[in-house]
């Protein structure tokens, strides 16, 4: 064991032992303590720690740290590059959803959950052993079932989340059982496990809502809370379960993660243009999410360094900005209730600040120079269009849409006659901190991207050493230590 491993394993606990020891204490507690504070603290830990674990992987040789049992070359814990990447960008969505979340919304029970789910996903962000995927993949899904159900009306968005979940799951079970009897990492290997690749390929595309498994997405940010749909889906889980069972193949790039990725492409591009015709703020943020996180999983089939550079900054940046817009939208509705954005609704002179965060989120999830987006679009375009013409126009298609959504829905929101005895909604110093945050690390990102894209590309050369390791009869257990 080299020095490092043992400081690296106590932030990983760390990271998953913090918010649950908060859910712990919030449920021995009650309503006498407000649940934001230990909320609030645990995350703030568990950040500490995920920055922690991103500077000793950094500092170290680079190279994968398993810990515990290993099943197909999946560790219980496995730490690289992507691990180091996910848990503070996780951490730092939590923490601005629990500041922003209004007063009323946080119940003991609400916050419980939240955080709960919070430990699961980082756990599973730090772990690469398949059946320890599938256990974390069925409790965070009745973890998020139970949340839906329990906002109102949020009934008929849980039954369509729940019946679109437990098929994903089945398809996670059995395709990660078949890839296990007939190891796709070998060489070889038959008609198994690429039978049991395909099946976690479709649980892969349920869960991130691509087309044509896409109708419970948008729904899911209409029925649920905001601060549920945002913990479901800006980490993407199902993204990362594709990285650890369908890169690596023996055989090079898996086939079904190749046609994961065109599905991808096309629902980016049809999210994108979904999001110019939404009704809602909701609406907008669901569709924008839909086609966003679509983004990632198509770029993970690149063979390029500069594409997988490109769809792991996008899942930052998107991810970001996209939480961003959507805790705009929270703190609205806390104030004037849903927003509608099929007619002007003049809200610029009662909200202005929480106006210009709307802007400046819209225009970090566009490309904006100066942004992160501007940096991972332009990584992600350059290396679709060098090695596939088609995926570069896609992209940038969706982009358009996107843009049009995002101006439109800004103007639809702020824009448009002033009521005149409006109340005037100031924006609270616990939201402009979490909303601050936010921006600061996309501009801050975008205006010096060097260490950061430095890092992307340390992850991407482990993937696409990952991918071309292919030695007769040894697994991808052969490029870890």
């Amino acid at each position: 064991m080299t020095p490092l491993e043992p400081a690296v394993l106590g932030c990983v606990a760390t990271c998953i032992a913090a918010p649950l020891a908060a859910a712990a204490t919030l449920r021995l507690l009650g309503d006498r303590v407000n649940p934001r504070l230990p909320a609030a603290a645990a995350i703030i830990v568990s950040l500490a720690a995920a920055v922690g674990l991103a500077a000793l992987w950094h500092s170290g040789s680079g190279r994968p740290l398993l810990f515990g049992a290993r099943l197909a070359g999946g560790g219980l814990v496995h730490v690289d590059g992507l691990t180091a990447l996910l848990l503070p960008y996780v951490a730092v969505v939590d923490l601005a959803i629990v500041l922003v979340a209004p007063r009323r919304a946080l119940t003991t029970a609400g916050v419980s959950r939240l955080l709960i789910g919070a430990a699961i996903t980082m756990a599973t962000m730090a772990t690469a052993h398949p059946a320890a995927l599938v256990v974390l993949w069925g409790v965070s899904i009745v973890s998020t079932w139970l949340a839906v159900r329990a906002t109102l009306g949020g009934r008929p968005a849980a039954r369509l989340y729940g019946l679109a979940m437990t098929a994903a799951l089945a398809c996670m079970a059995l395709g990660t059982t078949l890839m296990l009897a007939d190891p796709p990492w070998l060489h070889g290997s038959g008609a198994v496990g690429a039978a049991g690749g395909w099946l976690v390929a479709v649980a892969v595309m349920i869960r991130k809502g691509i087309v044509p498994f896409h109708s419970w997405y948008p729904a899911l940010f209409s029925g649920a809370s905001v601060a549920t749909a945002l913990v479901v889906t800006m980490p993407q889980v199902a993204t990362y379960t594709a990285v650890r069972l369908l890169v690596g193949h023996a055989d090079g790039v898996a086939s079904e993660l190749i046609v994961v990725s065109q599905a991808a492409l096309i629902t980016a591009a049809y999210g994108a243009a979904l999001a110019v015709v939404q009704r809602s703020a909701r609406g907008l943020v669901g569709t924008l999410a839909m086609s966003q996180s679509a983004m990632v999983l198509a770029g993970l089939s690149g063979t390029l360094p500069m594409e997988l550079c490109g769809a792991l900054a996008v899942w930052v940046s998107s991810g970001l900005a996209l939480t961003g817009i959507g805790l705009v939208v929270w703190a609205l509705e806390s104030r004037a209730g849903r927003i509608a954005i099929d007619s002007l609704q003049g809200r610029f002179a009662d909200a202005p600040a929480l106006a210009a965060f709307f802007l400046l989120f819209g225009l970090a999830s566009l490309g904006f120079p100066g942004t992160l987006s501007f940096v991972a679009d332009d990584l992600i375009i350059s290396g679709s269009l060098d090695e596939q013409v088609h995926a570069g126009i896609i992209v940038i298609v969706a982009t358009v849409f996107a843009g049009i959504a995002v101006v439109r829905g800004w103007f639809h929101v702020f824009g448009g006659p002033v009521t005149p005895d409006a109340p005037q909604h100031v924006i609270l110093p616990r939201e402009r901190v979490a909303l601050s945050i936010l921006l600061a690390i996309l501009f801050g990102l975008g205006v010096y991207p060097g260490p950061f894209v430095s890092s992307l590309e340390q992850v991407a050369a482990s993937l696409l050493a990952v991918r071309e390791h292919h030695l007769p009869g040894q697994t991808s257990e052969g490029v870890h230590p």
